[in-house]
């Protein structure tokens, strides 16, 4: 790759979109070493740096030839396969319009909460997609923070939003903060941030009590999925196995929904565990 490729992504503004995708150290490395790139090599990622000061230094240098076998067309390609929505990304990195059904997964595992199998939620999803035979786009965002919400759509622009982790009997969902703590934010909030992107296709909420938030999503989404009471581990793994399943097969959503309480039935759950609504109808 020739110095004028960086040249492209600097007048692209590049440096700052992968500023805005990847906005810390955790992000930034764990993306970089999915690559093959130690973070030991690294230049310091601490404020005040602007990411994206930070992300043009780092590109400079594998323009340079440092990190042996990683070129910008590698980096490119990379970030533009998690966020195949980013027309951006995709220009740059040769690539044309990603063609499938996208999945956005923001999973959430607040240190101060119970423990959750989300890495197996995220395994079950990623399977179906690599058997979708391009039906399927997915991004995952791990340990997804409330500032991460509004990036990650516009990067991503899903037609699925996927939500793994706590919700609450009051109507709010737990992401994290800076910390790693819980950071609650109300079902209207999101719907809020939704409706920028509306109309999604469906809003799948694998939490607790989760079916009470759905009518204020459905002014942003044909369908929401969700749950009246706690929801297990092992149901949340066995619907997502089903209802992913079956959309890499088929686009229709209310076939993926049946095929996920038919998995949790298979599992020993009462099918009735996780139902759907969408508009103009009742909970199926």
């Amino acid at each position: 790759m020739t110095s004028s490729t960086w040249e492209q992504m600097r007048d692209a503004d590049a440096f700052e979109t992968l500023g805005e995708l990847f906005p810390d150290a955790l992000s930034s490395h764990a993306f970089l070493e999915d690559l093959g790139i130690r973070p030991a090599l690294l230049p310091p990622f601490a404020p005040p740096l602007p990411a994206a000061s930070w992300w043009r230094a780092v590109c400079r240098t594998v323009a340079q030839g440092r990190f042996k076998g990683v070129s910008l067309a590698d980096l490119l390609d990379r970030a533009a396969a998690r966020y195949p929505g980013h027309t951006g990304l995709g220009a740059l990195a040769g690539r044309g319009a990603a063609t499938g059904l996208r999945v956005l997964c923001l999973m959430s595992a607040p240190l101060d909460e119970t423990r959750l199998r989300l890495g197996a939620e995220q395994r079950v999803i990623r399977e179906a997609a690599a058997r979708s035979a391009g039906r399927l786009t997915v991004a995952v965002h791990p340990a997804a923070r409330v500032s991460d919400i509004l990036p990650q759509l516009q990067a991503f622009g899903p037609r699925i939003v996927h939500f793994a982790g706590h919700g609450t009997d009051d109507g709010r969902l737990l992401f994290e903060d800076e910390a790693g703590t819980s950071a609650a934010v109300p079902v209207r909030a999101l719907a809020d941030a939704l409706a920028l992107h509306a109309p999604l296709d469906c809003v799948v909420l694998n939490s607790c009590w989760s079916a009470a938030y759905a009518d204020a999503l459905l002014g942003c989404a044909d369908t929401v999925v969700g749950t009246d009471g706690e929801l297990g581990d092992d149901a949340a793994i066995a619907f997502a196995e089903g209802f992913y399943g079956s959309l890499a097969h088929s686009d229709a959503v209310d076939r993926a929904c049946a095929a996920g309480r038919a998995a949790l039935g298979l599992r020993g759950h009462a099918p009735d565990e996780v139902h759907h609504v969408s508009r103009g109808t009742r909970a199926a």
